[in-house]
């Protein structure tokens, strides 16, 4: 992930013309319902706002928690039923959990079809009572955190019904240990945020120039000493699986791979003749000769099968990113690809080739060991004769072949959903934020993220109205381009300050909320 203005890629410029964008684009209007009676009967704002609120009725007496509240759960929802017991209690709402019949005052946690083929949908029925229905335990996560907005805010609800389901099926948060270690509970605090929004992935990129993030048996000369072990990962998933939140690892493959080829030197891919800008690559991050990975030889496919056996096994989430970005700019630099490509894939191949052949074979890896494999987009920009296997889930962050990621040159968006990929919007402005070098002075402020949508890609297209279906949603990305820029703790607060904007893009969209209006919003639900 370059860091510098030599070659620009996706982590190191900023569209800061986009800015003139924030005031241009017209917005959706949410069909939310609110009650409107006195203060004690309005609905409670959310972060994200809820899709759609039915009051039942200003004079029937409204949901009171009472002096002795309880928490009532079934047997699949025990764990959800506990960690919204811990929150209110420290929201200064002590809670008891029992089980049995429940009573007028308590909250209900109950497993149930509310017929929504949306898997996070939820709905919650306020009366007497608090019920809160879905028919997955993720729904069920979103459920409570909407309860704890709620009653962080006020003890008295109005009689109502919500029912709420996400616009998108992927909402979450990049974090790049692999550059900047982030120590375990730091990592699960950037989750509880994340889920307090209702989002529902975290993607860890856990291997980079600086660094190789996990304690490796096979290849124990590729960790770095700053590492997660195989304990700690646990941790973190079994954290991250308590609140609804898919874990999606990793390990950037057929480049950024200097952490893992400083002790396997005969793997490196070298070019026929080097640049001046290949040296400051190598030291700043990791994109020149030193971080890719020989693809031509048998050894490195075998080492990277080695990692793989290894690894995804310990993450039992659904996915697994295998990155596949910023190998190659310049195929006349390695002559050496080309010759491969055209002895290997016949004559009509390309050197761009090579990498499609590389994921497709990584991604039946993957898949064998029962995860969807994901990719990041521009390792496809230069094909021939193969095509990447429509399984692979795109992130599409960069339009240029090389070049400026906003400008063209490389495929299109509808490049990839025409071909069958699930995509996901991962626009280099105005979804990263990165943490020092030349890129942080280009991060898009919390503004341009909430004048912007999901649905507009980095280059301004957006995708024909017969591929949206194919579009999973999208992320806050981190890049820490320069480690030393921030410690941990300062990147909390530009996370937290773009983190909840993003969530109300994917959940419900921004229509007919002001940013200042959100901002209050945000500040009410103890979000600051």
């Amino acid at each position: 992930m370059p860091g510098i203005s030599i070659r620009p890629s996706r982590h190191c410029h900023r569209l800061a013309a986009g800015l003139a964008l924030a005031t241009s684009w017209t917005f959706v209007h949410i069909s939310v319902i609110h009650a409107d009676s006195v203060a004690a009967q309005q609905l409670p704002v959310t972060v994200p706002s809820i899709q759609h609120w039915t009051p039942t009725g200003s004079d029937e007496p409204e949901f009171i928690l009472g002096s002795e509240p309880r928490i009532i759960a079934d047997a699949g929802s025990t764990e959800i039923a506990e960690h919204l017991a811990e929150d209110l209690i420290r929201a200064g709402k002590p809670i008891s959990l029992t089980t049995g019949s429940d009573r007028p005052g308590d909250i209900v946690l109950r497993t149930g079809d509310i017929d929504d083929p949306v898997s996070e949908s939820y709905r919650i029925a306020v009366a007497d009572r608090l019920t809160i229905t879905a028919d997955s335990p993720t729904g069920i996560v979103h459920g409570t955190q909407t309860a704890l907005q709620w009653l962080r805010q006020t003890s008295a609800l109005p009689r109502g019904v919500a029912e709420d389901r996400p616009d998108y099926s992927e909402r979450g948060l990049m974090l790049d240990t692999g550059r900047e270690f982030f120590p375990v509970d730091w990592v699960k605090a950037r989750i509880r945020d994340a889920a307090y929004l209702r989002m529902n992935l975290v993607q860890l990129h856990l291997s980079d120039s600086q660094g190789f993030r996990l304690a490796s048996v096979m290849h124990p000369e590729i960790t770095s000493p700053e590492h997660y072990s195989a304990d700690d990962i646990r941790e973190i998933v079994s954290y991250a699986q308590s609140f609804g939140i898919d874990i999606v690892p990793e390990i950037d493959m057929p480049s950024h791979m200097n952490a893992i080829l400083a002790q396997h030197q005969d793997l490196v891919l070298r070019p026929a003749r080097t640049t001046p800008q290949d040296a400051v690559l190598d030291s700043a991050i990791g994109g020149g000769v030193g971080g890719k990975i020989d693809l031509t030889n048998p050894a490195a496919r075998q080492l990277i099968s080695d990692i793989l056996h290894e690894f995804v096994p310990l993450f039992p989430g659904h996915y697994w990113h295998l990155g596949c970005d910023e190998y190659i700019s310049d195929y006349t630099r390695y002559p050496q690809l080309g010759d491969y490509a055209t002895r290997t894939f016949g004559p009509g191949a390309a050197p761009g080739d090579i990498i499609i052949d590389f994921a497709n074979w990584a991604a039946d890896l993957v898949e064998s060991l029962g995860k969807t494999p994901r990719v990041w987009n521009d390792g496809f920009d230069h094909p021939g004769v193969l095509t990447p296997k429509p399984e692979l889930v795109v992130q599409y962050w960069s339009a240029g072949a090389g070049g400026l990621p906003w400008l063209p040159g490389g495929r299109t968006p509808a490049d990839f959903t025409r071909d069958g990929h699930p995509i996901l919007n991962a626009a280099f402005t105005p979804t990263y934020f990165t943490t020092g070098g030349p890129a942080a002075a280009l991060n898009a402020p919390p503004e341009l993220l909430w004048a912007w949508d999901p649905g507009l890609f980095v280059n301004g297209q957006r995708l024909p109205d017969s591929d949206r279906p194919l579009l999973r949603g999208s992320m806050l990305f981190l890049w820490c381009d320069d480690p030393a820029a921030l410690a941990p703790e300062q990147i909390v607060a530009p996370l937290r300050a773009r983190l909840p904007v993003m969530a109300q893009q994917l959940w419900a969209g921004t229509g007919g909320i002001g940013y200042p209006d959100f901002l209050g919003r945000a500040s009410a639900v103890g979000w600051s």
